[in-house]
């Protein structure tokens, strides 16, 4: 059995007007979705992620990843999930509560050229939550590729809280997923050599914030490697969230957790930092290692 690895990588984070990041790329923030009925179509892509090469990927209604699906809780939602794919695939709501008729695991099979219709009321509380293919022996390849999104939800004690919610401008998603490829720059499924780092599916990404307190909603994406968050120099911050819910209290950290399909919600206070920038870092387990007394 693989056991989960603890995996190091950086983000940079700037306060707005910072100029001389000229070697990063723009984060990608996905579009949302918002209402009570929803589109969803699975469908090849391809994306650069190096100069001259094209990688084949797998989107929802685009290249690579999908939109952002914003709900209320109470709400009676329906979805159509369309499969444009040759391949059999599913479509989960990681963490929400549902029917099995309308979960989207491995029994609801969505054959190619099909539309799979699951309707449910949200019965979540507000949180950040997230949809991806569930398939028997397929779902490790459909994420790797790009099938995969975000899921907010809203509810009215949330919504009388003073919380940045201000979708891509001082509330953020972010994936975090590592990657692997061959050659000819195409995804390996599967790999122990996973060491390039896509952030919303974005390589070498940069993220540009207000100088205030920010709202970040983290999300592991990868498959096996678990994120140690931090940021650079140990400048604190408080989750808020995670993957039941806003928290009664938030706790104050400089380092954060996440297993692989495990989300967080953070504030960081960038009030302090006009045109500087920070690195949102995942660390090494710094985990005590060797045998006690061994030395002695």
């Amino acid at each position: 059995m693989k056991h989960s690895k603890i995996y190091s990588y950086t983000i940079i984070i700037s306060a707005l007007f910072l100029t001389n990041l000229k070697a990063q790329n723009i984060l990608q923030i996905p579009d949302t979705l918002s209402g009570t009925k929803f589109n969803l179509t699975i469908q090849k892509g391809s994306v650069s992620f190096y100069p001259g090469f094209t990688t084949n990927t797998l989107g929802v209604n685009g290249n690579i990843l999908g939109p952002t699906l914003i709900l209320r809780k109470g709400d009676n939602v329906s979805m159509n999930v369309t499969n444009s794919l040759i391949d059999t695939t599913t479509i989960h709501w990681h963490g929400m509560h549902v029917a099995p008729q309308n979960d989207g695991g491995p029994h609801t099979v969505i054959l190619p050229g099909t539309t799979w219709q699951p309707q449910f009321t949200v019965m979540d509380n507000a949180a950040t939550y997230w949809y991806h293919p569930h398939l028997h022996n397929k779902t490790a390849e459909h994420v790797t590729k790009g099938v995969a999104g975000f899921i907010i939800v809203r509810d009215n004690q949330e919504a009388t809280l003073k919380l940045p919610r201000k979708y891509g401008v001082d509330d953020f998603p972010i994936v975090v997923q590592s990657r692997a490829f061959d050659a000819s720059k195409q995804f390996i499924v599967r790999s122990e050599l996973d060491s390039v780092i896509l952030v919303n599916g974005t390589k070498n990404p940069f993220l540009q914030v207000p100088a205030q307190i920010v709202r970040l909603r983290l999300l592991n994406g990868s498959t096996e490697r678990t994120y140690n968050f931090g940021f650079k120099g140990n400048k604190s911050f408080y989750q808020i969230g995670g993957d039941g819910g806003l928290l009664n209290s938030s706790v104050l950290l400089t380092r954060l957790r996440l297993a692989p399909g495990e989300r967080a919600e953070i504030l960081v206070d960038f009030g302090s930092m006009q045109g500087q920038s920070t690195y949102l870092m995942s660390y090494a387990s710094e985990l005590a290692s060797g045998i006690i007394g061994a030395s002695s």
